[in-house]
This record gives structure tokens, C-alpha cells and sequence, in this order.
């Protein structure tokens, strides 16, 4: 649920619509320990009606609401792996293509849990590659808990995991022949498995009612059998993300 409700100042729009932009740092590809810097955006918007989110590189539109169950169509995008990675035996390995991925979601919000506006979120989404670069699928289940506003803060708790199959996680996290004897590594065939577990925290502070800063900290723990490649054993199983954002409210 990562977007971040403007539920002050803006509680006379019942269905705010922002955006948010910055630099972020993140790793150069899953399991790396080098970090680059890389634009961040975040939206909530309508187009033709729909209601579209965006964060980062996952986008989903909501094609369905009824009692706090959203579902619809959702898309995310995955930069792959180049031969410019720090990581010189990495960087000889074959360069993985950048991916598509697209599926859909279900979501179910509980409003009001603990206190007044506070929300709790569960969501599934399942995706496939659309680009033909690993040629897998995936699924993730996250739940996100979002305080109720204390001016000017606005908190918001993530937590996810990753189940991918076979053919996506001998794509990010095996080592084949040609790459073995290229990078040095030990041949290595990954299986179907759970990818990852994910911390974020996202706090939005207000100066006004259509402007704002964004702060988003994350960390994502590498598991089973992307923990266990000889490519993340060279790099980092822990993987960290730190993003700072302006925010406007778009209008009416």
C-alpha cells in the first residue's frame, strides 16, 4: 500500500491524487553489494476514470471495488543485469535483458483496526514476463499498515515476500556453464523457491495541503536458494533501499 494518503488537510477530497519525486539508492542488481542512484516516483491518479498507482517500478490499475476488495491489472518492471556492474566476475557473465513482467492483483483494506484512520492492507499479486528475458513467473504477498495522520507526519509499515519459479530464479540467481567458466563461479541451477522477505517504512511530512517531503527505508533479505548463489555470495544477501521524495497534491 505504499501510497501514502493525504488525509489532513485533503479531507475534502475523498480520493486524493499526488505524485512524488526523487533519487533513490538501490542496488545494482539482486544480490549485489554496489549501490547506484536511480529516480524515484510514486502517483495515485486517475486515467480514464481508473484509479492507477505507481511505486517505483510496479504499477497496478483497479478495475474492481466492492467492501474494501480492490482487484485489477498490475505491471513492474525489472532492469535485469549489464556487463557496467561493478562486480568484475558478474560483469562477464551473459548480460540478463531487461523484463516486463505483468499479472494481477487482489487486495482486501481493513479500516479503523487499532485506532480512528489508521488502515491494515493485505495484498497478492502474480506476475509473468512478458519480454521473454527469464521467461518465469512470480508471485508476491504483502500486508502494510498505515497510522492515522499526526500533523504533520504520515507513517506507513511494508512487509513482502517473493515465491518465484524455476526458470525466473535460474535466470537472476543460477550460474550456467558458460558463466562459470567465464566468471569463476561454481556451476549453480536455483529452483523454484521463495526470493526474498521486505522491511519499508514510508513517512510523509506536510508543510502544506498540496506539498510535502517523502521519506521511504527499506531492507530485503534474500532467501533459500538466491541466498545460496554463488552470485550473491560474491555480493550482499541483504539488500538495502533509501529514497527521499517531494510531495504535490494534484488538483480537483
Amino acid at each position: 500500500m505504499l501510497i501514502l494518503t493525504l488525509a489532513n488537510q485533503a479531507q475534502a477530497q475523498n480520493d486524493p491524487q499526488f505524485i512524488i519525486l526523487g533519487p533513490a539508492l538501490t542496488t545494482e542488481y539482486q544480490g549485489s553489494d554496489e549501490y547506484e542512484a536511480v529516480p524515484m516516483l510514486i502517483s495515485k491518479a486517475r486515467l480514464f476514470e481508473t484509479p492507477i498507482e505507481i511505486e517505483g517500478l510496479t504499477a497496478r490499475a483497479e478495475l474492481f471495488q466492492h467492501n474494501h476488495w480492490k482487484a485489477g491489472l498490475t505491471t513492474e518492471l525489472d532492469f535485469g543485469r549489464d556487463s557496467e556492474v561493478e562486480n568484475t566476475a558478474v560483469a562477464r557473465m551473459e548480460e540478463i535483458d531487461s523484463a516486463l513482467n505483468a499479472g494481477i492483483y487482489l487486495s482486501r483494506e481493513v479500516p479503523d483496526l487499532l485506532l480512528n484512520d489508521d488502515a491494515l492492507e493485505f495484498r497478492m499479486a502474480l506476475f509473468h514476463d512478458l519480454s521473454n528475458a527469464h521467461q518465469g513467473a512470480y508471485g508476491t504477498l504483502s500486508a502494510s499498515y498505515e497510522l492515522p495522520l499526526i500533523l504533520p507526519f504520515k507513517v506507513e509499515f511494508e512487509l513482502e515476500t517473493t515465491y518465484a519459479n524455476e526458470d525466473y530464479m535460474n535466470t537472476y540467481f543460477g550460474v550456467n556453464p558458460t558463466d562459470a567458466a567465464q566468471s569463476g563461479f561454481e556451476d549453480y541451477q536455483a529452483s523454484h523457491s521463495f526470493r526474498d522477505i521486505s522491511f519499508n517504512t514510508n513517512i510523509g511530512i506536510f508543510t502544506s495541503p498540496n506539498w510535502g517531503g517523502f521519506v521511504r527505508l527499506g531492507v530485503s533479505q534474500l532467501l533459500a536458494d538466491a541466498e545460496d548463489s554463488p552470485i550473491v555470495k560474491a555480493g550482499d544477501s541483504t539488500q538495502y533501499f533509501v529514497g527521499l521524495g517531494v510531495f504535490y497534491r494534484l488538483g480537483d
